[in-house]
């Protein structure tokens, strides 16, 4: 969401219904379906914009009260706003005669349900519309009906676009392209090399003398990034494919990729290490070496055990500026273990770490993830030429092909953390649902839901000074 901290003289100003209702795909990024939109206000600023999925199916008691406590707890955590605004989009309704509009089945339910969130939020409802189709209408005035037409052409739309902002037509659009997009033609093997770096170092990745090079390369390449308003693909695509691909393949290791998400969130690397020593401790003085990491009661997490032999080292780290790539750092010393680290690791995987989180450094990594995820859609996956033998050439080509999904699989999670990070919901289970489709049942991807359910808002996008701005 866009904040302004003072009253900018080009900031347009809503004077209506329609020019509120302008606002809301500016904001999210694109046009909602089949949603209900909360827009908080007060003091004379917007508030938080928030989306959640109309509910389907029958209703059921259990069900309608968790939805409403689910609202109240949302709306609660403006504590700038005094009222809010709903807006219910939903699909034109069959038939529906060109006069009156039937209301859409379920929308008196969920508006009542939203009057009583609002009521233990302690926020007073201002007004209520329904979008459906191409209409729209007050919710209390249903003979009142208006083209959506209208929203597009108000002031207030036509000053948003004028300043540069768009939304998508659609939520996959918005989501997964929010910056840019590959350039028309662009023939990569980053899926080939993905699957070959996942292949070799599947079983490496947590251990502590890999993690720290490993970490080190991704930083290397986050500092070539630009942020906004740079263009970031043309600098990520600058790295070649093997680099990419072993960014990619690492993100398939929870802990790594857990790490990487508090190293830019915090703008520490060594604090993360050391958080990891400590963590690689407690996971190596599990005494169940029989069954190992991944055993019922044994901690998936980094060890302080060596590489197995015949794992290929990280690849060379790109310059920070243009010459020599310097090696990784495998020679780097051992982190000391900081039990206050882990601490601090578990309250910002928790969303419950009182700071502000590094955004341009996780903007950074928001962008090469997203082009990661590009290079890795299924048209450039695959085992490719040299993949096994010929009697097993089939069989390996099947083991790959589950190899790249679950590469994309964890990029696709990594997203859905960042957004979890800038209290994007909707973003949040896009992309969980992404990954589960490639890998149903994905771990991680569930474990993003449960921390999300745990703590909706992080602690840090509570405040304007420290949530994340658009």
């Amino acid at each position: 969401m866009r904040q302004h901290p003072f009253r900018d003289p080009f900031v347009p100003v809503v004077r209506c219904a329609a020019d509120l209702l302008a606002v809301v795909p500016h904001t999210l990024g694109y046009w909602p379906a089949d949603s209900l939109v909360l827009f908080a206000a007060g003091g004379g600023t917007a508030g938080a914009c928030v989306r959640v999925d109309l509910p389907h199916g029958p209703s059921h008691q259990r069900l309608e009260e968790a939805f409403v406590a689910e609202l109240a707890d949302l709306v609660r955590h403006d504590a700038l706003s005094d009222r809010v605004f709903v807006i219910v989009y939903t699909s034109s309704s069959p038939g529906d005669p060109p006069g009156v509009p039937v209301p859409p089945t379920g929308v008196d339910g969920v508006l009542a349900d939203v009057d009583e969130a609002a009521r233990r939020a302690g926020r007073a409802v201002a007004a209520r519309w329904i979008v459906a189709g191409d209409r729209w209408w007050p919710a209390e005035e249903p003979a009142d009906v208006q083209d959506v037409a209208g929203i597009e052409d108000s002031a207030v739309n036509a000053a948003l676009v004028a300043s540069g902002s768009s939304y998508a037509a659609a939520p996959r659009l918005a989501m997964d392209h929010e910056y840019g997009a590959l350039p028309a033609g662009t023939t990569r093997g980053t899926g080939r090399a993905a699957v070959r770096w996942a292949r070799a170092g599947e079983v490496a990745w947590h251990h502590l003398d890999r993690l720290g090079p490993a970490l080190s390369v991704w930083a290397d390449v986050l500092a070539t990034v630009p942020g906004s308003p740079g263009d970031p693909v043309p600098a990520v695509l600058g790295h070649d494919d093997e680099l990419l691909g072993f960014l990619a393949a690492s993100l398939t290791d929870p802990v790594l990729a857990d790490l990487l998400l508090v190293a830019c969130a915090t703008d520490d690397l060594d604090g993360v290490l050391a958080a990891a020593a400590t963590w690689a401790e407690l996971c190596d003085d599990v005494d169940d070496p029989a069954d190992g990491p991944g055993a019922d009661g044994v901690p998936v997490g980094p060890t302080c055990a060596p590489v197995p032999a015949g794992v290929p080292p990280v690849p060379r780290r790109p310059p920070a500026c243009h010459g020599v790539a310097t090696p990784g750092p495998a020679a780097a010393t051992a982190p000391v273990p900081d039990a206050g680290e882990l601490v601090r690791l578990s309250r910002v995987l928790a969303g419950e770490w009182a700071e502000t989180p590094h955004w341009s450094l996780l903007d950074a990594l928001y962008r090469v993830l997203q082009v990661l995820s590009w290079l890795l859609e299924p048209a450039g996956l695959g085992a490719g030429p040299g993949a096994g033998a010929a009697g097993n050439s089939g069989r390996a080509g099947a083991d790959d092909e589950e190899r790249g999904r679950v590469v994309l699989a964890g990029v696709l999670v990594e997203l859905a953390q960042l957004n979890r990070f800038r209290a994007r919901g909707s973003h949040t289970a896009h992309f969980v649902r992404r990954a589960t489709a490639l890998v149903p049942g994905h771990p991680s991807a569930l474990r993003v839901l449960r921390l999300a359910d745990a703590r909706p808002v992080p602690f840090w996008a509570r405040d304007r000074a420290t949530a994340w701005h658009s």
